[in-house]
């Protein structure tokens, strides 16, 4: 028979975990945060791990709703057909890319995102607690250097576990590579920053709570999804292939 104590302790945990976040981060919509992350990653990892078929359904989804979201960012330009143009290679490259990326290897994609979500959390928890000097005020007043060293050394760690999973890479060649897409990383962040300042909106939109538009969740994931496809072809051994 399982304990009330031992019942209660998940949600302890998540309530201190929210607690923690709001300090660093007084938002109203901090629970909503950490809960739809606590969805979304599950979802996701099924779909690299478990059903190809749903992986790409899914990322075409997701790919829809990105160009949706995009088109009414740029509703109030001048130029449509321009920045149309722009939108539709700015989201079909990477989407592209992933689902290719999950067709050769499901290990070399879970690696990506890894990269990727090692590189969020550590980056907002060592930009929140230690602060310091801006790296784009006018861009992303909330990006510090701090924040982008923390998103850094938590890549390196990701690269030297992956040198395990990949026992052709090498410790070296991960851990520089992964150095570098946690900066392509934080890069495309700040591009996708830069087009909201441009079309003057805050948020690509409100699909999902907490976080704003599908664009603003995967952001970070437009430049690096195809210089991993890119690496892929160049460096095929280091992967295994």
């Amino acid at each position: 028979m399982v304990s009330d104590k031992f019942k209660k302790t998940p949600l302890r945990i998540l309530n201190k975990l929210i607690s923690h976040v709001h300090f660093l981060e007084p938002r109203e919509n901090t629970k909503q945060r950490v809960i739809s992350s606590l969805i979304m990653i599950p979802l996701a990892l099924y779909a690299i791990f478990h059903s190809e078929n749903f992986f790409i359904f899914f990322s075409i989804a997701i790919a829809m709703m990105m160009m949706i979201e995009w088109l009414d960012m740029i509703r109030r330009e001048e130029n449509q057909t321009k920045w149309r143009t722009i939108g539709l290679f700015y989201i079909l490259i990477p989407v592209y890319s992933i689902i290719k990326i999950r067709m050769i290897d499901s290990n070399i994609l879970f690696w990506m995102f890894a990269i990727i979500w090692a590189t969020d959390i550590f980056a907002f928890f060592a930009g929140r607690s230690l602060g310091g000097p801006k790296i784009a005020p006018d861009i992303s007043p909330n990006k510090t250097w701090s924040g982008l060293a923390g998103g850094v050394i938590a890549s390196m760690l990701i690269g030297l576990l992956s040198s395990f999973m990949f026992a052709n890479g090498g410790i070296l060649f991960f851990v520089t590579m992964s150095m570098f897409l946690s900066l392509l990383e934080q890069g495309s962040d700040l591009l996708e920053s830069k087009f909201k300042r441009m079309f003057g909106v805050k948020d690509s939109g409100s699909l999902i709570p907490g976080h704003g538009g599908v664009l603003d969740r995967l952001d970070g994931m437009m430049l690096v999804a195809p210089v991993v496809l890119f690496l892929i072809t160049v460096f095929p051994t280091r992967f295994g292939m």
